[in-house]
């Protein structure tokens, strides 16, 4: 990186810094490792990015970093260009040494290079990849699946007697597979995987599959690392994003209404908290923004208070910029019954990191209500001052648990909190004395979440009927958990390369009106205000920062629009949009996946 500093001549005080990234040519073997059978052919290619003289890559074969072919195998050609694949033939007997390693190299930095590792086996089975490593993923978040096939070399049925997650981490990583129990004479199966890291750190583990060939079990090498958003934050990119500017600005809402925002601190008197063994009732903060009615100056609504953002900074371990909001604080709201957005933000996350988002709403004429789960969420300041902080840790750096019982736990509370809330909204849409008197239509709720979020905005929609419709913002909802449903629901995901099994079965269970919307070449914290607050620094894909954030919220209020206010489906939900080339979206009545779902034509939306 090349920072460009411009000082005033006249002030030298005065300056600005501009950041330029001179990429380094790097390069990726594919397949990262394979298991042959002797006398097995694979194809292998090396891609290099960054490469003005486009000179390729020289191939090499080595054992322990001597030269070992033709014994160890032979390669069709010591050189290639980038994309052009080279074979590999293994030898016709198994080597003393079965572990081969190919080497290729780029011709114009030597020191650039990538290598596949390749084990010979006297047997019949053939495993390509058989290493797996899905880099750096969000704790608590599922990564693309990545698919290792099996094909059966020999001249007879290779009976399959099971296939297993082991090894050191084996929690952190699922799979699945079309192998059933046998696979015919040169014939092939896939076996799917998916990493889920529970905790910080460098995660691995291995896919053993027992089988009647010689060598069995196989293994397929399985490895990641898992990150939170503090890690994240803790990187050059996203440092220097944060430290270059003492002040930053949520985005401009796109709607026609003023925004304004308040925060209700409301108890739960029929519930002990179960975060506490005091008895002590249940008590969250809400905040609200909606279309505001001003008929004096705006008093500029704070992003978030003081003792919570000089936390935050504490945990991300970064001084975090001062924030100016579009919103005015406690304004009254304008006249008519609103349609109403509850939202559950991302484990450990607070009520106001989508702000972006939930401004645009309150300016399209949405009350949006935004849950901070107390206990969960990274720090909550209650009144008079309490600062509580979460007993799970935080996503922006330090501790965090991941286990499955944290998970269930928290979600559980969620759900019960979700429940409150809507009762709450119905007496504030009521009681005379209250800022949203008549300023509610209860008759027209929608749940939404990000991440964690999204899975429990999913389930709130089979326990509460108040739920009009439900958005999934990233969220994985695991196989068990998924129902079948009549309420509408929008799946937005962010830079898939493939929509995963759970994602696939949540898709055909959808029965009533339904759009999957993904944002390519994003990342998981891309829909919140990480987006904006590190800027450039987070992925966006080829469309940017600032056509990015229109796509989230774009594609988020035509589809409230179309299922809460009964308007005409906007044109953005009936296919791609040339507005934003980068969102790939699938219709009601497209397949998802692979696999057949049946549409109902009732259920088609109007």
């Amino acid at each position: 990186m090349v920072t460009i500093t411009a000082t005033s001549v006249t002030d030298t005080s005065a300056s600005a810094l501009a950041s330029v990234t001179v990429p380094a040519i790097t390069i990726s073997a594919a397949p990262g490792g394979a298991l042959l059978p002797v006398n097995i052919a694979q194809p292998f290619t090396a891609t290099v990015n960054n490469d003005q003289a486009n000179t390729g890559v020289t191939w090499t074969l080595t054992q322990s970093g001597t030269a070992c072919s033709p014994a160890c195998g032979t390669i069709s050609s010591t050189r290639s260009a980038s994309g052009t694949p080279i074979t590999y033939t293994a030898p016709a007997t198994v080597p003393a040494t079965s572990t081969v390693t190919l080497t290729a190299t780029s011709a114009t930095d030597l020191t650039k290079s990538a290598a596949a590792t390749i084990t010979i086996s006297a047997g019949t089975v053939k495993l390509v990849s058989s290493v797996l490593d899905f880099g750096r993923v969000l704790v608590n978040s599922s990564s693309s699946p990545q698919t290792t096939t099996l094909t059966n070399t020999g001249n007879s049925t290779l009976s399959v007697n099971g296939i297993a997650i082991a090894g050191t981490n084996p929690g952190d990583f699922s799979e699945t597979n079309n192998c059933v129990t046998s696979v015919g004479a040169g014939q092939s199966c896939d076996i799917a995987v998916t990493f889920k890291p529970t905790i910080r750190g460098t995660r691995s583990a291995i896919v053993s599959i027992t089988d009647n060939s010689p060598g069995s079990p196989q293994q397929v090498n399985l490895s990641g690392l898992g990150y939170t958003i503090g890690d994240r934050l803790q990187g050059l990119t996203v440092r220097a994003a944060l430290a270059q500017n003492s002040m930053a600005a949520v985005p401009i809402p796109e709607g026609h209404d003023k925004v304004g925002t308040r925060v209700l601190d409301l108890v739960d008197s029929g519930r002990n908290d179960p975060y506490l063994a005091s008895g002590a009732k249940r008590e969250l903060l809400v905040r609200f923004w909606y279309p505001a009615s001003l008929s004096e100056d705006c008093k500029p609504a704070e992003y978030t208070p003081p003792k919570v953002w000089n936390y935050f900074s504490k945990l991300a371990a970064v001084l975090l910029p001062e924030v100016v909001t579009n919103s005015c604080s406690d304004a009254p709201i304008t006249e008519g019954a609103h349609p109403v957005v509850v939202f559950t933000p991302g484990y450990t996350a607070t009520f106001t990191d989508y702000t972006f988002l939930f401004e645009d709403l309150a300016s399209r004429g949405y009350v949006v209500a935004s849950v901070d789960h107390t206990y969960e969420a990274t720090a909550v300041e209650l009144p008079g001052g309490r600062l509580v902080a979460s007993v799970f840790g935080s996503h922006l750096g330090g501790k965090l648990r991941g286990d499955d019982q944290a998970l269930s736990f928290a979600t559980s509370v969620r759900l019960e909190d979700l429940k409150f809330v809507v009762s709450e909204l119905q007496r504030l849409s009521v009681q005379a004395n209250s800022p949203f008197a008549g300023k509610l239509d209860v008759s027209r709720i929608a749940v939404a979440g990000h991440s964690m979020g999204g899975a429990t905005a999913f389930l709130a929609l089979e326990q509460q009927s108040h739920f009009r419709a439900g958005i999934i913002i990233d969220g994985n909802v695991p196989d068990a958990l998924i129902h079948e449903t009549q309420t509408p629901v929008l799946i937005l995901g962010m830079g898939r390369e493939k929509w995963s099994d759970d994602e696939c079965h949540l898709w055909g269970s959808l029965r009533g009106p339904r759009l999957a919307v993904n944002i390519q070449g994003a990342e998981h914290v891309t829909p919140s205000d990480a987006v904006w607050l590190a800027k450039y620094a987070i992925n966006t894909g080829t469309a940017g920062l600032d056509r990015t954030v229109a796509a989230v919220r774009e594609y988020i209020a035509a589809f409230l629009d179309a299922n809460l206010r009964d308007r005409p489906m906007d044109l953005l939900l009936t296919g791609q949009s040339s507005n934003y080339p980068d969102a790939e979206v699938i219709t009601q009545e497209q397949l998802l996946c692979g696999r057949t779902t049946v549409v109902r034509p009732s259920t088609v939306p109007k």
